[in-house]
C-alpha cells in the first residue's frame, strides 16, 4: 500500500496533467488514486481544503476543483457527500460554486452493474431497457482480446438530437460514454440500433487501446479505432460476422463515414 507522501505525489500528479493537458499523465495518475483506494481520501480532501476556491479560477485551476471531488466521490461516497455539505456552506466563486452546485448531482450515483473484469457500468434512468443494455455490454465485453479491463467506467445517457455521437472516448479519464435510445422502438429498427451500438462500442475501446489522444478529429485514428472495431467484431461472432460484413456491412458503412465527419466537424468548430 503506497505512503501518505506516495499519495500526495499522485493527487500532484493528476492536477499537472490536469494543468498541461497530458493524457497520459492524467491517466496514470486517476488510475493510480483508483488502485490506492479509500486510503487516498485524505489527501484529496486536503487539496480540497483550500481558500482558493473563493477567488476566479486562472487557467486550468478553473478545472481543479471538478476533476478532486470526481476523484473523490469514486473513492468514498460518504467522503464525497459531506465534502459537497461542507463546501456548499463556504462561500465560493460563482464559477467554483456552479462545480459544486453540478457535481451535488452525483450524490447516491451507483454503477448499474459491473463487467466481468469490474468496470463499472452507469446507465441512465433516461435509457430504455436498462437492464438489455446491460446484458449487451457484459456480453461484448466478455470478446477475446478486447482490452476493457482498463477502462476505468462506461456511462451510458440518453440519445437526443443535441449530441453528435453514438459514443465518446473521455481522454483524460480512459471511460467512455454510449448513447442509447430513451423510447420503445420496433423490433427491426432495435436490431440496427444494436448493430451501430456494438460497433460504436468496440470503436471506442479501440481509442483507448490505441492511446489515442485526438479520437474524432485525426483522420488515422479513426482509421484505427474502426480497424480495431472490425476485427472486435469478428471475434465477438465469427459466424454471423459473415452475414453482416456481406449484407448489412455496405449499406451501414456511409452512416458511420457521415458519422465520423460529423464528430470531427463539431469538435473542430467547438474549438
Amino acid at each position: 500500500m503506497p505512503n501518505s507522501e506516495d499519495v500526495k505525489a499522485l493527487v500532484a500528479r493528476l492536477l499537472r496533467g490536469i494543468a498541461s493537458d497530458n493524457i497520459v499523465l492524467t491517466q496514470s495518475a486517476w488510475r493510480g488514486l483508483l488502485e490506492t483506494g479509500a486510503s487516498a481520501v485524505p489527501a484529496v480532501l486536503a487539496k480540497l481544503d483550500s481558500r482558493q476556491w473563493e477567488k476566479a479560477p486562472v487557467g486550468p485551476a478553473a478545472k481543479y476543483l471538478g476533476v478532486l471531488l470526481a476523484m473523490l466521490h469514486e473513492l468514498d461516497e460518504a467522503a464525497f457527500k459531506a465534502e459537497i455539505d461542507r463546501l456548499s456552506r463556504r462561500r465560493l466563486n460563482p464559477l467554483h460554486r456552479r462545480t459544486v452546485e453540478l457535481m451535488a448531482q452525483r450524490w447516491g450515483e451507483r454503477p448499474y452493474g459491473h463487467l466481468d473484469c469490474g468496470v463499472p457500468v452507469h446507465i441512465s434512468d433516461e435509457v430504455a431497457d436498462r437492464e438489455r443494455v446491460f446484458r449487451e455490454l457484459c456480453k461484448w465485453s466478455r470478446t477475446p482480446g478486447l482490452a476493457i479491463a482498463t477502462v476505468t467506467r462506461i456511462d451510458v445517457i440518453r440519445a437526443s438530437p443535441e449530441l453528435s455521437y453514438l459514443g465518446l472516448y473521455r481522454l483524460h479519464y480512459g471511460s467512455i460514454v454510449l448513447t442509447r435510445s430513451g423510447v420503445d422502438i420496433s423490433r427491426s429498427e432495435r436490431r440496427v440500433r444494436d448493430l451501430l451500438a456494438k460497433m460504436t462500442f468496440f470503436h471506442e475501446v479501440g481509442h483507448h487501446h490505441h492511446g489515442h489522444k485526438e479520437g474524432g478529429q485525426i483522420e488515422e485514428q479513426e482509421r484505427e479505432a474502426e480497424a480495431y472495431a472490425r476485427a472486435m467484431f469478428r471475434n465477438s461472432n465469427p459466424v454471423a460476422n459473415f452475414f453482416i460484413q456481406k449484407v448489412l456491412g455496405p449499406p451501414l458503412r456511409p452512416y458511420f463515414r457521415a458519422r465520423q465527419q460529423k464528430l470531427r466537424n463539431n469538435r473542430r468548430y467547438s474549438g
